[in-house]
Protein backbone atom coordinates (compact mmCIF):
# COMPACT_ATOMS: atom_id res chain seq x y z
CA UNK A 1 0.00 0.00 0.00
CA UNK A 2 1.30 3.17 -0.93
CA UNK A 3 1.41 6.21 2.20
CA UNK A 4 2.65 9.55 2.35
CA UNK A 5 4.99 10.85 4.99
CA UNK A 6 4.00 14.28 6.31
CA UNK A 7 4.60 16.12 9.27
CA UNK A 8 6.36 13.03 10.50
CA UNK A 9 3.36 10.82 10.42
CA UNK A 10 2.28 7.98 7.79
CA UNK A 11 -1.08 9.03 5.84
CA UNK A 12 -3.05 6.25 4.63
CA UNK A 13 -6.04 5.72 2.51
CA UNK A 14 -8.54 3.18 3.65
CA UNK A 15 -11.89 1.51 1.79
CA UNK A 16 -14.82 1.27 4.04
CA UNK A 17 -18.22 -0.32 3.80
CA UNK A 18 -20.52 0.33 6.06
CA UNK A 19 -24.19 -0.29 6.67
CA UNK A 20 -24.04 -1.64 3.24
CA UNK A 21 -22.44 1.38 2.08
CA UNK A 22 -18.96 1.92 0.25
CA UNK A 23 -16.35 4.79 0.65
CA UNK A 24 -13.00 5.55 -0.16
CA UNK A 25 -11.77 7.38 2.83
CA UNK A 26 -8.40 9.50 2.79
CA UNK A 27 -5.76 11.36 5.28
CA UNK A 28 -5.95 8.33 8.41
CA UNK A 29 -2.72 7.95 10.12
CA UNK A 30 -1.16 4.73 9.87
CA UNK A 31 -1.01 4.74 13.89
CA UNK A 32 1.20 2.18 15.66
CA UNK A 33 1.19 4.59 19.37
CA UNK A 34 -3.21 3.95 19.07
CA UNK A 35 -4.40 0.83 20.90
CA UNK A 36 -7.71 1.19 18.85
CA UNK A 37 -8.92 2.22 15.22
CA UNK A 38 -10.99 5.05 14.51
CA UNK A 39 -12.93 7.25 11.79
CA UNK A 40 -14.69 10.65 12.01
CA UNK A 41 -18.15 10.01 12.44
CA UNK A 42 -19.48 12.80 9.41
CA UNK A 43 -17.87 10.81 7.20
CA UNK A 44 -20.42 8.49 7.63
CA UNK A 45 -24.20 7.92 7.30
CA UNK A 46 -24.17 7.43 10.60
CA UNK A 47 -26.74 4.49 11.93
CA UNK A 48 -27.68 5.37 15.45
CA UNK A 49 -29.72 2.70 15.52
CA UNK A 50 -27.35 0.19 15.38
CA UNK A 51 -26.00 -1.72 18.28
CA UNK A 52 -23.05 -0.03 19.85
CA UNK A 53 -20.83 1.11 22.92
CA UNK A 54 -19.69 4.21 24.08
CA UNK A 55 -15.92 4.40 25.17
CA UNK A 56 -13.75 7.36 26.00
CA UNK A 57 -9.96 7.46 24.58
CA UNK A 58 -7.24 8.71 26.06
CA UNK A 59 -4.50 9.73 24.23
CA UNK A 60 -0.97 11.56 24.58
CA UNK A 61 -1.03 13.94 27.51
CA UNK A 62 -4.15 13.25 29.01
CA UNK A 63 -6.65 14.58 26.14
CA UNK A 64 -10.02 12.47 25.52
CA UNK A 65 -13.17 12.10 23.72
CA UNK A 66 -15.88 9.79 23.37
CA UNK A 67 -16.03 7.51 20.48
CA UNK A 68 -19.04 4.70 19.93
CA UNK A 69 -17.46 1.46 19.04
CA UNK A 70 -19.92 -0.25 16.26
CA UNK A 71 -19.15 -3.09 14.13
CA UNK A 72 -18.85 -2.61 9.93
CA UNK A 73 -19.16 -4.40 7.18
CA UNK A 74 -15.91 -4.02 5.81
CA UNK A 75 -12.09 -2.14 5.82
CA UNK A 76 -9.48 -2.57 3.49
CA UNK A 77 -6.07 -1.99 3.45
CA UNK A 78 -4.88 -2.10 0.02
CA UNK A 79 -5.46 -5.21 -1.09
CA UNK A 80 -6.47 -6.56 2.54
CA UNK A 81 -9.68 -6.35 3.22
CA UNK A 82 -11.42 -7.40 6.82
CA UNK A 83 -15.24 -8.03 7.24
CA UNK A 84 -17.18 -7.43 10.93
CA UNK A 85 -14.68 -5.61 13.00
CA UNK A 86 -15.59 -3.08 15.37
CA UNK A 87 -13.80 0.91 14.89
CA UNK A 88 -14.70 3.61 16.85
CA UNK A 89 -16.57 6.50 15.52
CA UNK A 90 -16.29 10.24 16.99
CA UNK A 91 -15.33 13.80 16.17
CA UNK A 92 -11.73 13.08 15.01
CA UNK A 93 -11.52 15.69 12.18
CA UNK A 94 -12.28 18.81 14.33
CA UNK A 95 -10.00 17.37 17.29
CA UNK A 96 -7.27 15.71 15.40
CA UNK A 97 -7.32 17.66 11.97
CA UNK A 98 -7.66 13.87 10.48
CA UNK A 99 -10.29 11.69 9.06
CA UNK A 100 -9.10 8.92 11.37
CA UNK A 101 -6.73 6.41 12.24
CA UNK A 102 -5.74 2.71 11.87
CA UNK A 103 -4.78 1.37 15.23
CA UNK A 104 -3.34 -1.67 16.64
CA UNK A 105 -6.21 -3.41 16.92
CA UNK A 106 -6.39 -3.68 13.46
CA UNK A 107 -2.14 -3.59 12.70
CA UNK A 108 -1.59 -6.25 15.31
CA UNK A 109 -3.50 -8.64 12.88
CA UNK A 110 -0.45 -8.57 10.37
CA UNK A 111 3.38 -8.49 10.03
CA UNK A 112 4.02 -5.43 8.92
CA UNK A 113 6.67 -4.14 6.89
CA UNK A 114 7.10 -0.39 6.15
CA UNK A 115 9.49 0.87 3.57
CA UNK A 116 9.83 4.37 3.58
CA UNK A 117 12.12 4.82 0.95
CA UNK A 118 9.54 4.11 -1.54
CA UNK A 119 7.11 4.95 0.49
CA UNK A 120 4.93 1.68 0.61
CA UNK A 121 3.55 -0.67 3.36
CA UNK A 122 3.23 -4.88 3.27
CA UNK A 123 0.69 -5.93 5.34
CA UNK A 124 0.81 -10.00 5.76
CA UNK A 125 -1.80 -11.54 7.35
CA UNK A 126 -1.01 -13.44 10.91
CA UNK A 127 -1.89 -16.95 10.66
Amino acid sequence: MKFEFYKGLIWVSVNLTYDGKSMHIENCIFDTGSATTALDIDLVDFNYNKPSTLKRLVGIGGGTQEVINQKIDKIALDHVMLESVEIEFGDIRADLGINGFIGNDILSLFDVDIRYSDRQIFLTPIG
